[in-house]
């Protein structure tokens, strides 16, 4: 584990010519490293998402984290990526793709060690693109599961008790991984909620997460996720 990295924002294209931004983090001492593709909450790239990303590269990893919220309004990106995100194709998909492909090429990456991860709307896209073949590992937290999971790759899922939002999911989730026979760390907080891998975003998620979602930051259940994380990422990556 090293506290030195090296960050920075570097652009890459997209299948269809746009030019999107990405968020780098990797740790300053030397070599090749396994990547993860790390896949935000709808909040887009603040200073949570740095910090989560940073304590991963800090594990040994080079961390991706693309900005899908530039294409458009706030308003506008978030309509195109829940959509996808429920037909389980479009846009969205192809640019976290892309941001695969820029990430592979990479010469201090090790293009077969790549993983996927995702916090609430980014676990949902983690989940699907867990089955396209080109992961390693996925490592989804409170997202919204897919239908099924068929050919999905071995997968590490953190859920929070208290997550009104995603208490259907984690429970479908829990079932596919059962019905597909996946390599799996699926593990429920009961106190936590959702976002507890997080502090909040702004005011108004801090006064209504808690009220819709239980959401809040669980300092305990975010180091146990975070643990269970990287010993997956350790076996399967």
């Amino acid at each position: 584990m090293t506290s030195e990295l090296i960050e920075s924002w570097i652009p890459f294209q997209c299948r269809d010519g746009f030019d999107m931004r990405a968020w780098w983090v990797r740790p300053a001492t030397p070599g090749s490293l396994p990547g993860i593709l790390f896949v935000y909450e709808p909040f887009g790239i603040n200073p949570e998402m740095k910090r989560v990303a940073g304590e991963l590269a800090s594990e040994g990893y080079i961390v991706m984290i693309p900005d899908l919220l530039q294409r458009g309004s706030f308003f506008r990106c978030i309509r195109q990526l829940m959509a996808d995100l429920k037909a389980e194709k479009g846009r969205s998909i192809d640019d976290l793709l892309d941001a695969r492909q820029a990430l592979v090429r990479r010469p201090d990456v090790l293009a077969d060690r790549v993983a996927v991860m995702g916090l609430c709307m980014g676990g949902g896209f983690a989940l699907i693109l867990a089955k396209t073949g080109l992961f390693r590992v996925s490592a989804p937290f409170y997202g919204q599961a897919p239908v099924t999971l068929d050919g999905a790759c071995p997968i590490v899922a953190s859920y929070g008790g208290r997550d009104r939002v995603t208490a259907k999911h984690a429970k479908h989730l829990a079932q596919e991984l059962k019905r597909a026979v996946i390599a799996a760390d699926f593990k429920v907080y009961p106190s936590a909620g959702h976002s507890f891998m997080t502090r909040p975003a702004n005011l108004l998620v801090a006064v209504l997460g808690p009220l819709f979602a239980g959401a809040g930051f669980d300092p305990d259940a975010a180091a146990d996720s975070k643990r269970r994380l990287v010993a997956f990422f350790r076996e399967h990556l």
